[in-house]
């Protein structure tokens, strides 16, 4: 498939002069203009990304540093840049897999060489930093391409099916927007806990569903789901806040809606007696989890798209269009061995 972004190189144009006014110094992969070593990133322009040379960074107490081999692109990542203006100047991005070069003091459990997946901010750049308790080692089982795109999605799903739901075999559990990151990672979990997997998403991507574990899939432009499916044990809205209240209505009382995408609202989850909660950020606490569950054999990450560093603002907007099956990843180095 070829996509192209025929406005992205003019608004970019546009929006350079007004980025610069907002790079900051700071220690976590900012530009800084008396560093004498710099390296490609991606930078946070307003609404978008571009690509300029930045310091590299200088791991501090706790922190590893890692050359990047590949990152992953999260909606969060465009959401950002558009919500945070604060954020402009810094480098984009909130995981990745590459391999420790560095480290800094504190740190005693990981070694300069070692392979690794991490939560970091600023995964844009051939060099990121990360905070020790926030990396696992690199999965096994993954190139690291793939295992890239595990960190973000990978923890929210285990954080929403096992943390939060405790789902449990044979229970009713139904993902909305299945296809996505975090729907594709906890159509997984939620099998390999035992349950019976309902999903929804367009007719496009049902065989796909079907093949990485969900029982059912219902196309989303065919049918209302309300009328397809009733009494489950855990609904996870990975689309929008009214999804999540029109699920409410197929939760069975006692059941549990989780969200990524905002809070449920509390009144109309005590009316419809069921638990609502959300999942919280991912971290990094809990990638050992995800790890052990992809060399298992059970978690993959499935790649629709990897672009290099270059076009970062062709990922976003394909993102930003909502139909990614699985992840778009950022190659920035060549893999690692």
């Amino acid at each position: 498939m070829s996509v192209t972004c025929p406005s992205c190189a003019s608004r970019w144009r546009k929006t350079r002069g007004a980025a610069r006014a907002f790079v900051l110094a700071a220690p976590l992969a900012l530009a800084h203009p008396g560093a004498a070593a710099e390296m490609r990133a991606g930078v946070m322009v307003p609404n978008g990304v571009q690509l300029r040379s930045v310091a590299i960074p200088q791991p501090q107490s706790g922190q590893v540093r890692i050359r990047v081999v590949a990152a992953s692109v999260n909606p969060v990542d465009w959401k950002l840049a558009v919500r945070s203006p604060e954020l402009l100047g810094r480098v984009a991005g909130r995981d990745l897999a590459g391999v420790i070069d560095a480290v800094g003091p504190g740190v005693e459990h990981w070694k300069p060489g070692a392979a690794v997946i991490a939560i970091a901010d600023g995964s844009y750049a051939e060099y990121a930093l990360a905070n020790a308790r926030a990396l696992a080692a690199k999965p096994t089982s993954m190139p690291f391409e793939e295992a890239a795109g595990l960190p973000v999605v990978g923890e929210t799903a285990w954080r929403a099916m096992v943390t939060v739901a405790d789902v449990q075999k044979g229970q009713r559990v139904l993902i909305q927007g299945g296809a996505g990151g975090v729907g594709t990672c906890a159509v997984q979990v939620a099998k390999a806990r035992g349950a019976y997997v309902i999903a929804t998403a367009s007719a496009r991507n049902a065989e796909f569903l079907r093949s990485i574990g969900a029982d059912e899939v219902i196309d989303y432009h065919a049918a209302r789901f309300e009328d397809q499916v009733h009494n489950v044990d855990v609904v996870l809205n990975t689309v929008d806040p009214d999804i999540g209240l029109r699920s409410m209505h197929v939760i069975k009382p006692g059941g549990i809606l989780i969200s990524v995408v905002g809070d449920p609202p509390a009144a109309e989850c005590a009316a419809a007696h069921i638990r609502c909660a959300i999942t919280g950020h991912a971290t990094g606490a809990m990638l050992s989890h995800v790890v052990a569950l992809a060399d298992a054999g059970q978690l993959h990450i499935y790649i629709e798209r990897r672009l290099p560093l270059s076009d970062a603002a062709q990922a976003w907007e394909l993102s930003r269009a909502g139909h990614t099956r699985g992840k778009i990843i950022l190659q920035i180095a060549p893999e690692a061995h």
